[in-house]
C-alpha cells in the first residue's frame, strides 16, 4: 500500500446535538477502516448547550429543546475523539457562540470558527486554509446594523443567527486562497451544477423556489465566486448533494451538502487530504504527528483593518447592494472598499513572517447542568460575558474586549462607556480636537464628490461616519 501523507478528514452535515452518536460513528469508522480521523469538520446546528439559560437562547421549537450531551464535553467528563471544528447554523446556543464571536474552544478539542474566519489547519507537511461563514442568510437583516442587545427577544433569537453584511465585508476583503470552506445554508443557483433532477426527486418541495430562483443564499453565491475554494461543505437543507463549480478563472470548487445525523441518513463523508491538496477516499494517511491550528496573517490584518468599524455597529452603513431581479449581490463604496484593501495589506507585512499558534486557553465560564436538576424551568439568563478567548484574541491587535461592551458582549459590572454609547459624541471630540472647520470643509468636498456617484438610495450621510474616511 502507497504511504500517503494527509490529512484524514470526516464531514458532518448538520449536528443537532447528537455529540454521543456522531462521536461514536467516528470511532466506529476508525475500527473498520483502521485508521485515525485526525479532524472533524461540522457545517452547523450544533447545539453547545451548556446549561438550561443556553437552552433558553436556542432558536427551537418548546417541543424540540433537549439538554442534549454537550455539557459533558464541556465539563471534560468526555472528550471528543478527534479535534472537532464548526460553524453555527440557525439551532445555536446564541448567547454562547457571542462569547466566542471571533472563533474559539467552546470546550476542549472543539473550536467553533466564529461568525466568519480564516485559520491555518498543519499536520505534519500538510497545510491548508480553512474558512467559514456561521449562520443564514436573510434579506431582512442583512443590511440590518444594530446588534442583538441581550436577553435576546423571541424575534432576536432569530436574527442573531441571520449572516450580517459586516462578516461578508471581512471575508470579501480576503484575497489569498482559500482551500476549505464551511457554511450552514448553500449558495444560490448550486443547484445548477450538480444533479437538480436528482435533488427534486429526494425533495419535492424544493422545486419551487429552484424554479423561481430563489434556492440557496445570495450571499454565499458571492463568496463562493470571490474566494473560489478548492472545497465548500454546507448543510441545513438536510440532503446529500454534490455538485461542481467551474470558475471562469479556471478554478474550481467541489460542492458537499450533507444531511443530519439520523439512522440511514447520508450525514458523514470520510476522505483524506494530501499534502498536495488532492481529496482521496480510498486511501488514508497514517503519519501520527499532531494535528495544529494557527492564526491566519491576511486574516489578522484584516481584523486590525476593521477593527474601529465593531464600534459603530449600530450605525453601520449600508456596504452591499442587492438587486434580487439580476439574482446579484455587490459591494458599493468601491473607493472606501480599495483603501480598506491598502490598509490590509500595509498591516499584513507585519504579521506575514508571524506563525501564530491557537492557544488551547478554554475556560469553563457557566454553571454546567447536573443530571438532578429537579427543576424543568428555562432560566432567563443576564448577561453575555466577556470571556477570556476573545481578551486574549485582541490583545493580537492591541486592543481591549471592554470598547466591544454593549456591543459583543454585555456585562454590567463593566458599564458602556458613554463615547462608545452615543458615536456622535466620541465624532464631535475628534473634531474638537482637530481643528474642525477644516475636518469639516474636506468631509463636506469629499461628501460632494462622492454624492455625484454614489446612487440616491444610499443611505449612507459621510458626516457620520468619519471612521470610514
Amino acid at each position: 500500500m502507497i504511504q500517503v501523507e494527509g490529512i484524514n478528514i470526516a464531514v458532518e452535515g448538520c449536528f443537532h446535538g447528537n455529540f454521543d452518536e456522531i462521536f461514536g460513528e467516528i470511532l466506529d469508522i476508525e475500527k473498520k477502516k483502521q485508521i485515525k480521523i485526525d479532524l472533524l469538520l461540522v457545517c452547523g446546528d450544533v447545539q453547545t448547550i451548556r446549561n438550561k439559560n443556553d437552552m433558553y437562547n436556542m432558536a427551537c421549537p418548546k417541543k424540540y429543546l433537549e439538554m442534549g450531551s454537550f455539557y459533558k464535553y464541556y465539563t471534560g467528563e468526555k472528550i471528543a475523539p478527534c479535534l472537532t471544528i464548526f460553524i453555527g447554523g440557525n439551532h445555536e446556543a446564541s448567547n454562547y457562540l457571542r462569547e466566542m464571536h471571533f472563533g474559539g474552544w467552546v470546550c476542549p478539542n472543539i473550536y467553533y470558527l466564529g461568525n466568519s474566519n480564516v485559520i491555518e489547519v498543519k499536520k505534519g507537511n500538510t497545510t491548508f486554509k480553512l474558512g467559514g461563514n456561521s449562520g443564514i442568510f436573510n434579506n431582512h437583516d442583512f443590511n440590518n446594523p444594530k446588534l442583538e442587545s441581550f436577553p435576546f427577544t423571541q424575534d432576536q433569537l432569530h436574527s442573531v443567527y441571520h449572516i450580517k453584511q459586516f462578516d461578508l465585508y471581512k471575508l470579501n476583503l480576503y484575497e489569498g486562497d482559500i482551500n476549505i470552506f464551511l457554511s450552514h445554508d448553500w449558495p444560490l443557483s448550486i443547484e445548477k451544477h450538480g444533479n437538480i433532477n436528482d435533488l427534486i426527486r429526494k425533495k419535492k418541495h424544493f422545486e419551487a423556489d429552484i424554479l423561481d430562483g430563489k434556492f440557496g443564499s445570495i450571499s454565499h453565491q458571492y463568496l463562493l465566486n470571490k474566494l473560489q475554494p478548492n472545497f465548500w461543505f454546507a448543510a441545513h437543507m438536510h440532503v446529500k448533494f454534490e455538485a461542481l463549480v467551474n470558475h471562469q478563472s479556471n478554478k474550481k470548487t467541489k460542492f458537499l451538502a450533507l444531511d443530519k445525523c439520523l439512522p440511514g441518513r447520508e450525514f458523514l463523508q470520510v476522505f483524506t487530504y494530501t499534502k498536495e491538496g488532492v481529496d482521496l477516499y480510498n486511501q488514508f494517511a497514517f503519519n501520527n504527528e499532531p494535528i495544529e491550528l494557527y492564526y491566519d496573517p491576511e486574516w489578522l490584518a484584516i481584523m486590525k483593518t476593521t477593527f474601529n468599524l465593531q464600534l459603530i455597529w449600530d450605525k453601520m452603513p449600508k456596504l452591499f447592494d442587492i438587486n434580487y431581479a439580476q439574482k446579484e449581490l455587490k459591494i458599493i463604496r468601491w473607493q472606501k472598499y480599495q483603501q480598506m484593501l491598502q490598509a490590509k495589506q500595509q498591516l499584513l507585512i507585519n504579521y506575514k513572517n508571524q506563525r501564530i499558534k491557537i492557544p488551547n486557553n478554554f475556560q469553563i465560564t457557566a454553571t454546567p447542568h447536573y443530571k438532578n436538576d429537579p427543576t424543568n424551568k428555562l432560566t432567563l439568563p443576564n448577561r453575555v460575558i466577556l470571556n477570556n478567548q476573545i481578551d486574549d484574541y485582541l490583545k493580537l491587535f492591541n486592543e481591549s474586549g471592554l470598547q466591544l461592551n454593549g456591543f459583543l458582549f454585555y456585562e454590567p459590572q463593566q458599564p458602556q462607556k458613554k463615547e462608545i454609547q452615543n458615536q456622535f459624541q466620541v465624532i464631535n471630540k475628534i473634531e474638537i480636537q482637530q481643528n474642525k472647520e477644516k475636518v469639516k470643509q474636506e468631509i463636506l468636498k469629499q461628501l460632494d464628490q462622492q454624492q455625484k456617484q454614489q446612487k440616491i438610495n444610499d443611505n449612507l450621510n459621510i458626516l457620520d461616519f468619519p471612521l470610514l474616511q
